[in-house]
């Protein structure tokens, strides 16, 4: 019983980032497809001024969830120290969610950094429009995220290690490279190159903290035997 609340605070973060990542995706492509779809040029003003209203409807949906989300990790970690809680199902469970909630809403946005401005072309999307200063640093984090939990869950026990601090400011600049985006493109916000090209950094030193604490962990002689708490 003593680990059901840790483990549903888990469970939470992984249902919601799929709907995080949807939200996402609706918030920006409604309003873009109103505006450069192939059925822009015959919508009228107002069909564009709904979508954009709905776009920033879900652009609201997703922060919010995002930031709730977020925040069932750090009292998934405080709920497991205070009642004594620590099981085998949510040292499995807890890092699938984390990297999910990451992951999911990275690969929509740099999904969405493909999609085309001009209005007389017959798609949304070109693969050749993809923003390579979005991809390449998503699918570093990605990449070594799925390898480091698939390591895990072949892993003979599962027992955690101390958490390296290098860690945690990964985890943490992640959440602020998938949070920034979404809270610049909300109405109130200001938007700019300056803050874009801020959160471009941002997303590739999360690419870069990701990277090198992976090579960190399976280098480490401690990673051929147990797993580390936070990787």
């Amino acid at each position: 019983m003593k680990t059901m609340i840790p483990n549903l605070l888990t469970l939470a973060r992984l249902v919601l980032a799929p709907v995080v990542a949807w939200c996402i995706w609706q918030g920006f492509s409604i309003p873009y497809q109103a505006e450069f779809g192939p059925q822009a040029r015959d919508l009228t003003a107002d069909a564009v001024l709904t979508a954009q209203a709905i776009g920033d409807q879900y652009k609201f949906a997703a922060a919010g969830l995002f930031v709730f989300a977020a925040l069932t990790d750090l009292f998934d970690g405080m709920a497991a120290r205070a009642f004594d809680a620590d099981s085998k199902f949510g040292r499995i469970l807890d890092p699938i969610a984390d990297k999910a909630l990451v992951g999911l809403p990275l690969l929509v946005l740099a999904y969405i950094s493909g999609f085309s401005a001009d209005e007389t072309s017959d798609t949304l999307f070109s693969w050749s429009n993809i923003n390579i200063w979005i991809a390449v640093p998503v699918l570093a984090i990605v990449a070594r995220d799925l390898l480091i939990t698939v390591l895990r869950l072949f892993a003979a026990d599962g027992e955690g290690a101390p958490v390296m601090m290098l860690s945690k400011w990964k985890t943490t600049l992640e959440l602020i490279a998938v949070a920034a985006p979404i809270f610049i493109a909300l109405p109130f916000m200001a938007t700019g190159a300056v803050l874009n090209s801020v959160w471009l950094v941002l997303l590739w030193a999360a690419a870069i903290l990701s990277v090198l604490t992976g090579v960190i962990y399976l280098t480490s002689t401690g990673a051929r035997r147990e797993i580390p708490g936070e990787v």
